[in-house]
């Protein structure tokens, strides 16, 4: 159950870094063109919905609601159903929603899928969410990358309830899921604070992963060399003759062939499948045969999305291998390490583009030797990749923004005020062991953060650093956060205590390089089992080591005997709350399973992100 949970919370989070991907027009009003997927629609799944707008297809006369386009606003008058979800996808930035009246829904649910999914309350009306306790997110804004905000006017009053958590799923009475913004994206006159999980304002992450391609392990084919037109490339055609005892009425494949070295099949190409056509043998009319009837011998392609690991700086890829079955039948996957060994074009299923990808083999002596799907060889670790977005989880029973109301701030405690001699002093890293000594406490509490970031994510987006950081171990993220929002800690001494592990031995001199614009250099001695810095803020730390002294340094630490650094150990991912359900929750705005090829497209290449867009879009509207 725990892999289960582990698995979908990586998908989760896969998935809001695919709305990375998605261009962020911060526009407003509703969507528009061919492929928009703007509506508004009010029901539940079981009575059905009744639509507001949309930019296709039928609008509803609904008693008691109404919208204006040309103002971006929908108007609530004393409408009464506590079991229905009002949802917006893809409405713009600036959506309104006016209260006139006593108003009484299910959920508020708002989607930007790369648009724009704002919502601003206005009006003196009261609107009460999730009354029946039926909706496990009372309030559930999906940014999808965009920021994603709800903000409550002065005189309008909101009260959401949360429903009591239940077995295998988590409860909000707010959620903000893959927004943009560093703090939560909820303002108005609240009564109380908001109530936070630990993870709400943590930056989402995810291991990378890459579509690759392998051999099928299927006998090599002997195919029939053709072309077409004069597009240049080469193609094969394999005919499967019809078979009455087996129920076949035959079939041609067509693919493309291309030469690939050192494949593990001792062939010259490989097939890329191009087109399959059922129940025909005849020779397919686009395609030219080759006037001396040549053929090659050629294995067909398997791709696989498989996580990329770095050993130093070589690149190796983590999939399944083969599967061993067991006395009772009951198959098990076991994994493979692969290594690259050419790249390969292979065209976009939805445009005329085409991307590049790795053609991998197992790596000799790394082949099905473990069925753990993190069971990485030692010294093979994974690229942990930011995805700038975050999410923010509510678990107040009930959240009431009123005009009665006093903070706009729905935040918790910001924190201490450098001078005040109040709070903790000493916090510690449970990750990672980091630990820091502050000279003015922080609110009882707070919680320390330090996990290190892929040096490849921080390098490849400041690319001026590699110069900058000679020596570079390990680039660790440090700070201080309570009931999941950070808390500015600067101006405050503080003694930095970094754990020696087995990568940070080995060198003379030690610096730790504060990332900011400037850079900040500060010595770093070994201490017993620390590498041990001083400084008066927190934020992206380098640790560098030499055995020459850094231009900065003044002593050099303890010399301990040099050892191979290792890559640095990359933070665990965190896993995200349970989704609503979907029975109580917004119909769904897309198909999964074309998401699902959406990511492992965008996964070997950006090039065909934004025909997917388009077509996920397209594919939101007809699912709905």
């Amino acid at each position: 159950m725990k892999l289960k949970r582990k698995l979908l919370a990586g998908l989760l989070t896969l998935c809001m870094a695919v709305g990375m991907a998605v261009p962020a027009f911060a526009a407003n009003g509703p969507s528009f063109g061919d492929y928009s997927s703007a509506y508004l629609r009010l029901g539940n799944s079981e009575d059905g919905y009744q639509t507001l707008f949309a930019n296709s297809g039928q609008i509803d006369d609904v008693s008691g609601a109404v919208y204006d386009k040309a103002s971006n606003t929908v108007t609530l008058t004393n409408y009464n159903n506590p079991t229905n979800i009002l949802v917006a996808n893809e409405m713009g930035d600036d959506l309104k929603l006016k209260l006139v009246g006593d108003n009484h829904i299910s959920s508020l649910v708002v989607y930007g899928f790369g648009w724009g999914g704002n919502l601003e309350i206005i009006g003196d009306g009261s609107l009460t969410i999730n009354e029946n306790k039926t909706s496990s997110a009372a309030i559930a804004f999906m940014a999808e990358g965009t920021q994603g905000s709800l903000k409550v006017g002065s005189e309008a009053t909101v009260t959401a309830y949360k429903m009591p958590d239940a077995p295998h799923m988590a409860t909000y009475s707010a959620q903000f899921i893959s927004t943009t913004s560093k703090s939560i994206p909820f303002t108005g006159n609240f009564e109380t604070k908001l109530a936070l999980t630990a993870d709400s304002g943590v930056e989402l992450e995810y291991e990378q992963t890459e579509t690759v391609i392998t051999e099928a392990p299927y006998e090599s084919r002997t195919w029939q060399v053709a072309t077409k037109g004069n597009d240049g490339r080469l193609y094969g055609v394999y005919f499967f003759e019809a078979d009455e005892t087996i129920g076949s009425q035959g079939q041609t494949d067509i693919a493309e062939l291309v030469k690939v070295n050192d494949l593990p099949s001792g062939n010259e190409y490989l097939a890329l499948e191009v087109k399959i056509i059922q129940g025909s043998t005849e020779w397919p009319a686009e395609y030219t045969k080759d006037a001396d009837g040549k053929t090659i011998e050629a294995k067909i392609d398997r791709p696989k999305t498989m996580k990329v690991l770095k050993k130093g700086e070589e690149t190796f890829y983590w999939g399944t291998g083969n599967i061993k079955y067991d006395e009772e039948g009951e198959g098990t996957p076991y994994y493979t390490l692969y290594k690259a060994i050419d790249k390969v074009e292979l065209p976009d299923t939805y445009s005329d583009a085409r991307y590049e990808t790795n053609v991998v083999t197992p790596v000799d002596g790394m082949e099905d030797i473990t069925a753990d799907q993190e069971g990485y060889p030692e010294g093979y670790k994974t690229v942990i990749e930011k995805t700038g977005m975050y999410s923010y989880y509510c678990t107040n029973d009930v959240i009431k923004v009123s005009p009665s109301g006093t903070s706009t701030d729905p935040g918790t405690d910001p924190g201490t005020k450098p001078g005040e001699d109040t709070g903790a002093k000493d916090l510690t890293a449970s990750e990672t062991g980091v630990s820091i000594s502050l000279t003015d406490g922080v609110p009882e509490g707070a919680e320390l953060f330090a996990d290190t970031i892929a040096q490849e994510s921080v390098l490849g987006s400041r690319p001026e650093l590699k110069e900058e950081l000679p020596g570079l171990l390990s680039i660790y993220d440090i700070s201080v956060r309570k009931d999941g929002k950070a808390l500015e800690i600067k101006d405050n001494p503080m003694t930095v205590k970094i754990p020696m592990n087995d990568h940070l031995k080995g060198y003379k001199y030690y610096q730790a390089v504060y990332l900011g614009d400037p850079l900040e250099r500060f010595d770093a001695v070994v201490e017993g089992d620390f590498l041990v810095f001083e400084t008066t803020h927190l934020s992206q730390y380098a640790i560098l080591g030499s055995n020459t002294p850094f231009e900065t340094s003044e002593k050099p630490t303890d010399p301990t005997t040099p050892t191979d650094p290792t890559d640095p150990t990359d933070p665990a991912k965190p896993e995200q709350p349970g989704k609503p359900s979907e029975k109580t929750e917004s119909p769904q705005t897309g198909n999964n399973s074309n998401m699902m090829l959406w990511i492992g497209l965008l996964a070997a290449s950006g090039a065909g992100a934004v025909g997917m867009t388009l077509y996920s879009r397209k594919k939101k509207e007809q699912n709905i």
